[in-house]
Formats: structure tokens, sequence, C-alpha cells
């Protein structure tokens, strides 16, 4: 799972604990991430796994398909302000990339 984040999404590896790992601190963009690789460690199963505020959403998209990322589609832009991009692990989890609009739609 690592090997994603860094390959895929471009994070650094930041500490790694256990033979594996079993456990990461992955950086990117002055955010970290704590993630669990081995599943006795326990993670979600279904929907996404983690969110991240990002600025450039239209950059990031080019990234991510220059790395060969696998995505849930395209950008969307959702109801509550937010550009959204789906990025898919390789066990299936969703990494969530936001980017903050102006437009929110009144509930």
């Amino acid at each position: 799972m690592r090997d994603f984040f860094v390959d895929r999404l471009g994070f650094e590896i930041g500490s790694e604990v256990g033979n594996g790992p079993s456990f990461v601190t992955l950086d990117r963009d002055g955010q970290t991430i704590m993630l669990a690789c081995s599943r006795s460690l326990g993670f979600r199963k279904r929907g996404w796994a983690a969110y991240f505020w990002v600025e450039d959403i239209e950059g990031l998209l080019v990234e991510f398909e220059r790395r060969g990322t696998k995505l849930k589609g395209q950008i969307v832009d959702k109801p509550y302000g937010c550009r959204e991009i789906v990025a898919v692990a390789p066990d299936g989890r969703e990494i969530v990339f936001g980017e903050r609009t102006d437009d929110q739609t009144e509930s």
C-alpha cells in the first residue's frame, strides 16, 4: 500500500514501523497521513479511506494521469462546495482529494 501512495499519489515517506511495513506516515503538500498497511491493524472496507484538501485539483488530475493512477472518474463538482477526484488503491480503498470552491448549494 505504501508504494501506491508514493508512486501513484506522490507522497513522501515520513516514517515506517514493522516489517513490510505494517504502518507508515506519508507526507504531501503539508499534510501527513498515518496509514495502516496491514489488515491486522484494520481499515475501512467500503467508501473512502482518506480525504485530502488540495489547492490545484486540475493540476493534481494531470499528475495522477501521468503517474498512471487508477481513478474512479474525472473531477466532480459537489453540492457542498468542493471539487473532488477519487483515486482507487490496489485493495479497493478510495482516497479522495478535494478542493474547496465558493459555490455551495443550500440544504
